[in-house]
């Protein structure tokens, strides 16, 4: 029994620093690791930075996308004070056919006030179309750098 606890006590000896491990030799999968976990690190901070710069683009284009929904609704705008003001026209055309026919002299200066009237309106009008129409243009312009750009990227 004494020959076998002998032969088991030198094998255990000789097998011992095969399975003991010593720090040294996991320095480098250690090494391997700490790169990892730094460019990992890396990574990420740069998803972070991508993702608040693609926030930023959509946020870009909902403002742009605003932009286009209010000059819509200024066109909307124009178009309905275009065509009341065609309506006045018309009715204001008719006054002074009636006018014409009864040749009330009474009626002349309410008709000429309108008539007055009508023409600041128009004049207005007038304005309000070169404003919409300069913000449409500022918008086309703004739209057209977009495409470009989008183009240019594929």
């Amino acid at each position: 029994m004494l020959k076998i606890t002998l032969a088991l006590a030198v094998a255990f000896v000789s097998l011992t620093p095969n399975v003991v491990a010593f720090a040294d030799d996991h320095a480098g999968m250690k090494q391997e690791h700490e790169a990892a976990h730094l460019q990992h690190d890396q990574w990420a901070a740069e998803h972070a930075k991508w993702r608040a710069e693609h926030m930023r683009a959509l946020a870009l284009m909902a403002k742009l996308q605003a932009k286009i929904y209010e000059h819509e609704a200024e066109l909307i705008e124009h178009d309905e004070e275009m065509r009341a003001h065609e309506d006045h026209a018309m009715h204001h055309g008719e006054e002074i056919a009636h006018h014409d026919h009864d040749g009330d002299a009474s009626d002349h200066d309410a008709l000429k006030k309108q008539h007055q009237e009508f023409s600041a309106k128009h004049d207005a009008m007038a304005k309000k179309h070169a404003a919409v129409k300069g913000g449409h243009e500022e918008l086309h312009e703004l739209l057209q750098k977009l495409f470009s750009v989008m183009k240019s990227e594929k």
